[in-house]
């Protein structure tokens, strides 16, 4: 049989395409892997439900951010929120250094990328690295 640069060409295009759609399915396998869960081993009772417990939060979750810059005369501060969602318009947050509640704030925007504005509530000193969390 004779190899020609049509056939090699092919075969090589067929494999890549197998492969592709091989990465393709394990990505969305994982994916929809992620959110299936067997109700095999589920109760009726939820965790939220239950008198005595603690309900974990994972931290991609949680809403927790860090204080970038302030402004104290025009009474604001920027948030950035890393990897972690961003609170809603409207939301309200304690500002933490050190464990302590210094401050609150309601985030009022505008957001990009990991970045929100917030109007400062309550507190005279919040600085640059001032923790930001769900009150």
């Amino acid at each position: 049989m004779k190899r020609t640069v049509f056939r090699e060409t092919y075969s090589t295009r067929g494999y890549d395409f197998r492969v592709l759609k091989l990465l393709i399915g394990l990505v969305a396998f994982f994916l929809l892997g992620c959110n299936a869960v067997s109700k095999k081993g589920a109760t009726s009772d939820s965790p939220a439900s239950q008198e005595h417990g603690t309900v974990v939060v994972p931290a991609l979750v949680r809403t927790e951010g860090k204080v970038v810059r302030t402004n104290l005369k025009l009474n604001f501060v920027v948030l950035d929120f890393g990897f972690k969602r961003l609170p809603q318009v409207g939301q309200q947050l304690g500002i933490f250094r050190l464990g302590k509640k210094i401050g609150q704030v309601r985030v009022s925007g505008p957001a990009w990328e990991t970045y929100t504005v917030a109007d400062i509530v309550d507190g005279d000193e919040i600085w640059i690295g001032d923790q930001a969390r769900l009150k």
